[in-house]
């Protein structure tokens, strides 16, 4: 998350016309940096949520808080789903493979996600809805550890998402990507999406559901004090995140990210948030189960 909105810095202080200052306030699974951000009612405090585990916080981690205390600034990107295995790994030549030998030989394959809840566990939990699949869940303590994990042969494979696994490139390759077309081919390995490859409709298959969104807010403390500086902001926001400042930003990374910008209204951003929370509250039950 860091890295990203760092990535934005340039933009939007050229917006903002002032410098941005970073303060990081690591831990509860990012509930410690949203109480951080709620406290301050001026409108010139800004939280970045990862959402889902920012819903997670309200779900499982009692949360002193709610949706309804955050007004949102818009969203910056999108990291979509999918499925490494480890490059030396024969076994499975396609996303099939893997199921049917999931179903066959249930719980024998051992996967890893970055937590116990969070949008890996859901997007397993949903192919195990649909495929009759059974995995072997593992959850490690952050994204890091559990993409390691693969690329040390611990596990048979790993449920991360397109831009936070790119530094396992090298030593893994992608089975499929959920999305409803892959726009990131040229760094998923030409990977097809989970409903092309396994023969289902997208509404039985949601390919949206295991992404992350990085959603930019402020209190609604402060929203409600001083809503000028809220639309100054949200302006400010979508003219960065628009700009070719930040397109020659992303396109300057090794390699080349400007596929994950995908900026969305604050309306928007509020919408998908809710649906995203009322899909977690859905499954929460079914990814602790996985889990234990």
């Amino acid at each position: 998350m860091d890295r990203s909105t760092r990535e934005l810095q340039e933009a939007l202080e050229d917006e903002l016309g002032v410098n941005l200052r970073f303060e990081y306030h690591p831990g509860a699974g990012t509930q410690i940096g949203q109480q951080a951000a709620l406290e301050e009612d001026d409108a010139y405090t800004i939280g970045v949520a990862s959402l889902p585990a920012f819903n997670f916080t309200m779900i499982t981690g009692d949360a002193p808080y709610d949706l309804d205390d955050f007004a949102w600034v818009g969203n910056l990107l999108q990291d979509p789903g999918l499925i490494r295995v480890h490059e030396d790994d024969d076994r499975f030549d396609d996303i099939n493979d893997l199921i049917d030998y999931a179903v066959d030989n249930p719980g024998e394959l051992s996967v890893s996600t970055s937590g116990p809840y969070n949008q890996n566990v859901l997007g397993l939990a949903h192919l195990e809805e649909i495929t009759g699949a059974e995995f072997n869940v593992v959850p490690y303590d952050g994204g890091g550890d559990a993409r390691n994990a693969l690329v040390t042969q611990e596990v048979d494979f790993v449920h991360a998402n397109v831009f936070n696994s790119l530094g396992t490139a090298e030593d893994t390759r992608v089975l499929a990507v959920h999305a409803e077309e892959n726009e990131w081919a040229d760094i998923t390995d030409d990977a097809p999406t989970f409903s092309d490859a396994l023969g289902f409709d997208q509404e039985e298959l949601r390919p949206n559901w295991p992404e992350v969104r990085y959603s930019w807010y402020i209190s609604q403390d402060a929203a409600d004090a001083h809503p000028d500086r809220l639309e100054f902001l949200q302006d400010a926001f979508e003219t960065a995140v628009n700009s070719e400042t930040y397109e020659e930003t992303l396109a300057d990374l090794s390699p080349p990210q400007e596929t994950k910008r995908d900026y969305m209204s604050p309306e928007e951003t509020e919408e998908a948030n809710r649906e995203k929370h009322e899909t977690m509250e859905q499954f929460v039950d079914l990814m602790g189960e996985m889990t234990e």
